[in-house]
């Protein structure tokens, strides 16, 4: 009995063994000049503190973990494709909202396409990088970051910028959907959604119509006006405002202008209210008339009746 009980012991190791010893994966033919130039670049951070409470006997401990502060930030990534490297971001928190914040370091990337960020200025912080090559342009490259700092884990993304936006890059109506956090009183007090459109009209204005959804309430529908900016590093901000003054921000980072699929990173937040991060998608209606958008009843639905109309009915 005791050899039988050996030998499925010695069995199970043997068995165990494939599953312990991980194989590293290489091959490639990646290197840190694979990253050069500008990259939109979307991050976000969480920080969860725990409390140990006994339960029973002092020997037996659970953990509870409280979602504290949140980070979510929009910007530019420039790599020198050798080594050094420079994010331009507008970073909002469950305290501040566009708030702007450089980082700066080195950067490496192995043979394998993995790499790593290590920042050194304007904060410090190591990013775990992955790169792959970009869908829209094979020969080029986009990135994947996750890391953290004393403060934040993070996890992010790049795609290759444009060389060249304005305030004309978006025009017409745009989808948009974002994830995040609702605040109170500056304190993380949920998860908040959001989904909805956006009508651009190319020189400065813009209008939102969005619904915001959080656990537990019934969605709340926000219409919201405003104007917006875009510079030629294709990074750009809204300022909006409700029917009853209340303010909001939003924050881009445009990783394509060309005007059937223009997209960008997007930040959206109300001080103390909500944070959330996201993307914009080019819908439909490029260009859309300037004076249908300043129009004070101007909507999307109201834009997409006068945009069938300028082609002859085809929406």
């Amino acid at each position: 009995m005791k050899r039988r009980v050996a030998s499925l012991f010695a069995l199970s190791c043997l068995l165990a063994a494939p599953i312990l010893a991980q194989t590293t994966i290489g091959g490639g033919s990646c290197n840190s000049a694979d990253l050069n130039g500008a990259y939109a670049f979307t991050i976000t951070g969480r920080q969860v503190s725990t409390a140990e409470t006994s339960a029973i006997a002092r020997s037996h401990i659970t953990t509870a973990g409280t979602l504290t502060n949140v980070f979510q930030a929009n910007g530019s990534a420039t790599f020198n494709g050798l080594s050094t490297v420079t994010i331009t971001l507008s970073a909002g928190t469950n305290q501040t909202v566009s708030s702007p914040l450089t980082w700066s370091g080195t950067y490496s990337v192995q043979s394998n396409c993995a790499g790593v960020i290590n920042i050194t200025t304007g904060g410090s912080a190591t990013l775990n990088l992955a790169i792959f090559q970009a869908t829209q342009n094979p020969a080029t490259f986009n990135f994947l970051v996750s890391g953290s700092d004393a403060t934040y884990s993070y996890s992010g993304n790049g795609n290759t910028q444009p060389v060249l936006c304005s305030a004309g890059t978006f025009s017409g109506v745009y989808t948009f959907s974002a994830t995040g956090f609702a605040l109170t009183a500056g304190a993380v007090s949920g998860a908040e959604n959001g989904t909805g459109l956006l009508q651009f009209d190319g020189v400065s204005q813009v209008i939102a119509n969005i619904s915001m959804a959080t656990l537990g309430a019934a969605p709340s529908a926000l219409t919201l006006t405003g104007s917006y900016s875009i510079s030629s590093s294709c990074m750009g901000s809204a300022t909006l405002t409700d029917a009853s003054a209340n303010s909001y921000t939003m924050s881009f980072s445009i990783y394509n202008a060309t005007v059937a699929n223009a997209a960008s990173y997007v930040g959206f937040a109300q001080s103390s209210k909500f944070l959330v991060g996201g993307n914009v998608h080019a819908t439909y209606g490029q260009p859309v008339p300037t004076a249908v958008v300043q129009r004070p009843d101007a909507t999307p639905a109201l834009a997409a009746k006068a945009i069938s109309a300028n082609r002859g009915g085809r929406a």
